[in-house]
């Protein structure tokens, strides 16, 4: 019995290593970056690739509240100042899709544009 649990351990540990193997890591993987400043984003424009789920980690180095949203990726969430969050985007279609801070109207928009 004591041979079917460590034969049972190692298929499992086997299949686990192929799974990640079968895997690569690719730098498209790599969160991508906007940073808040002086009343805007940077970059204004961020290019990510089509039909694969990204995330963008979004930091408020401003010294007020802000809150990135956007209405066609469906996501708004609130970064304080001097606080980095991560955002998490399903896959997109090509396409434009708008940003903004929701608390600061007057600033300008941003655009993930997905290639």
């Amino acid at each position: 019995m004591l041979c079917g649990t460590r034969t049972t351990i190692a298929i499992t540990i086997g299949i686990f290593g192929a799974l990640a193997l079968a895997v690569p890591a690719r730098a498209a993987d790599a969160p991508k970056s906007l940073h808040y400043l002086n009343g805007h984003f940077e970059p204004a424009n961020l290019a990510v690739p089509a039909n694969a789920p990204f995330t963008v980690q979004v930091s408020n180095q401003d010294g007020a509240v802000i809150e990135f949203e956007s209405f066609e990726l469906h996501r708004e969430r609130v970064v304080r100042p001097g606080e980095t969050i991560t955002v998490y985007i399903p896959a997109l279609a090509p396409g434009d899709y708008d940003f903004f801070d929701d608390f600061h109207h007057d600033a300008p928009k941003g655009v993930i544009v997905a290639k």
